[in-house]
């Protein structure tokens, strides 16, 4: 019973020190790429806000 016991927890032990450094890796990475990709989306969306400004500006010019 004491040795099943033990083998449990050391079980327990291994799984939770092999999944800490990949549950850290995840928020990392999503961290850092939410910080990239929101300033490259928030560029995009000002782009075609202009885009569709001009487009405006033609439109209202030809009647």
């Amino acid at each position: 019973m004491g040795s099943t016991l033990y083998q449990f927890f050391n079980l327990i032990l291994i799984v939770v020190l092999l999944a800490v450094p990949i549950v850290i890796t995840v928020l990392l990475l999503r961290h850092f790429g939410k910080t990239k990709s929101s300033i490259e989306g928030e560029e995009f969306l000002i782009e075609k806000i202009r885009e569709l400004e001009r487009r405006i500006e033609v439109l209202e010019s030809q009647e």
